[in-house]
């Protein structure tokens, strides 16, 4: 996977791996809140929904930037915007995943919708979360193109995409 880290995990440092990042989590969900920004991430169906979007029956795969998937499916509410892990019950699923991605083992790639420029998670949502923890740039994924006649970048804010 490009970008990919070396060096394998053991199962004690991606817990505590895990542990940092749901630290820093709870301390991002707090500036957050004092500082009346957005920490979820956003959910694919009110993006679809809002602009009226059409998912093409086409699916490719490529190199994504990490930093441009914003949202997820179903798990939205499992991590932060940054795809920090919002839950101690995520820790072993997402120490498996650590010790994969850092291992011989690897992980297949995920599947994202793409709106725009912006990118949706529909499976794979703890490996962009293990992907950004590791400082990955891009990560593999089979990429199905939503249209849509409002452009979407990464950046847009679901509550004022009726101003588009």
């Amino acid at each position: 996977m490009p970008g990919m880290a070396e060096g394998s995990v053991g199962a004690a440092e991606a817990a505590e791996d895990f542990y940092r990042a749901r630290r820093r989590a709870a301390l991002n969900r707090f500036l957050t809140q004092m500082s009346g920004g957005r920490q979820r991430l956003v959910p694919y169906e009110e993006v679809r929904k809002q602009l009226r979007a059409v998912e093409s029956a086409e699916k490719r795969l490529e190199d994504v930037p990490v930093e441009a998937i914003v949202g997820s499916v179903g798990r939205y509410n499992d991590f932060t915007r940054e795809f920090l892990p919002r839950q101690d019950a995520d820790r072993a699923r997402w120490v498996g995943v650590k010790m994969a991605m850092t291992g011989l083992e690897g992980v297949p790639p995920i599947e994202v919708y793409r709106v725009g420029d912006a990118y949706f998670v529909r499976d794979g949502n703890h490996r962009v979360s293990v992907a950004r923890q590791l400082g990955v740039k891009y990560i593999q994924a089979y990429v199905t193109p939503v249209r849509t006649r409002v452009p979407y970048s990464p950046e847009d804010d679901p509550e004022t995409l009726i101003l588009k």
